[in-house]
């Protein structure tokens, strides 16, 4: 037993630094609840790992803390509105993380930074610009301090300071989201996180956004992150406007991604990675959430989606884009396509993260076939 990853250890952490600790949503507590057990069921991690873990924790904690004392001050935050963001589903690989960037370079949307999303979401006092934030200057420094632990992350996925980054930090906030289940060789979370409400997530994920746009506005929220597509459901009764791009692609890279971050991530903690069970863990845990989602599709609104071809966006990337636009009826200012024509242009970073299904123990043809009710409902062209 770790003492330091008892929940009143961290709960008095948390106090030490935020003078409240009255979270609404028992669902977070309940879902933290389940991790630490887990987490307190491996044997693996070695002592900056169970350091790395706490401080993780501890930070969650925190900013949640924090936020929650804004809106108990200030509860006119969330009167705000949250009008139809655009959000984009989809595994790693599938051309998202391409779009993501294409999109945010129409002035129209607003989507996180890096330093919001890590460094934290209410606004530090005083007179500033977005240039001058405080946060971001911290946001520098962990990336830097991110590519020293992980230095191998940056071929895997790049993060860009002032972003678009990814909601994947602010819903690890609910401790109920597929990021957490990645990180670490916790199966019994896992295994919990399939039947899982994420309601109370997106509810406080919702907040978030609102607290974040009050100092820094914008038209619509640009959103993004491969935990959404297993809260679809919860999403709508949050963001009932909400309009989702769904990329599409063969699974079998999308997989082997998914379980070479989760390989990064668990050897930044652990004294070893048993390759082939975390290669069936990041599988089945895919799995499962796309079963659930294409249930979930066929019970939503068809105008609510559009649906992209990974090949059809990286052959034609101006064409896609505007099919996004004319779907949804959003204005495709001339702005947004000439910002969006000078990123064509710029060269491509990247490419260097080599990996194979057979590094995790894994098979094309076994990915596929756990894939295959997805693979005909969207008719995916296979890669060779």
């Amino acid at each position: 037993m770790n003492p330091q990853l008892e929940l009143v250890t961290l709960m008095r952490t948390v106090n030490r630094k935020v003078n409240f600790s009255n979270f609404e949503d028992d669902h977070a507590i309940e879902g933290l609840g389940k991790l630490l057990e887990a987490l307190q069921a491996n044997t693996e991690f070695h002592s900056f790992g169970r350091f790395y873990i706490k401080q993780m924790l501890v930070g969650l904690l925190t900013n949640r803390a924090k936020l929650e004392a804004q809106w108990e001050q200030h509860p006119a935050i969330l009167e705000q509105s949250i009008k139809a963001p655009l959000i984009i589903l989809g595994l790693p690989r599938t051309g998202t993380s391409f779009l993501f960037d294409l999109l945010s370079e129409d002035p129209e949307h607003r989507y996180l930074t890096n330093w919001e999303a890590t460094v934290g979401q209410v606004p530090p006092p005083g007179s500033y610009s977005w240039a001058n934030d405080p946060r971001r200057k911290l946001g520098r420094h962990l990336l830097r301090f991110q590519n020293y632990l992980i230095p191998q992350m940056k071929d895997i996925h790049t993060f860009h300071l002032d972003g678009p980054e990814e909601c994947t930090s602010l819903l690890m906030q609910g401790f109920s989201t597929l990021a957490i289940a990645a990180m670490f060789n916790v199966p019994t979370y896992s295994q919990w996180l399939t039947t899982a409400d994420h309601e109370p997530t997106y509810v406080h994920f919702k907040r978030i956004l609102q607290s974040l746009q009050l100092k820094y506005p914008g038209e619509r929220w640009l959103l993004k992150s491969p935990s959404h597509i297993d809260a679809v459901d919860s999403m709508l009764k949050v963001f009932p406007d909400a309009r989702f791009v769904q990329m599409h692609r063969d699974p079998v890279k999308a997989v082997a991604s998914f379980a070479s971050l989760c390989a990064a991530f668990r050897g930044l903690c652990a004294n070893s990675v048993d390759m082939a069970e975390m290669g069936e863990q990041a599988l089945d845990r895919l799995a499962i959430d796309f079963e659930r989602y294409l249930m979930v599709r066929k019970q939503c609104d068809s105008a609510s989606f559009v649906d992209l071809q990974y090949r059809d966006l990286v052959d034609k990337p101006m064409t896609t884009v505007g099919a996004i636009y004319q779907h949804f009826d959003l204005p495709f200012s001339s702005v947004a396509q000439a910002n969006m024509r000078a990123y064509l242009d710029k060269p491509r970073v990247g490419g260097g993260h080599q990996y194979q299904p057979e590094d995790f123990g894994l098979t094309a043809k076994g990915i596929r076939s756990r894939f295959q009710a997805y693979i005909d409902t969207f008719n995916i062209p296979l890669d060779d």
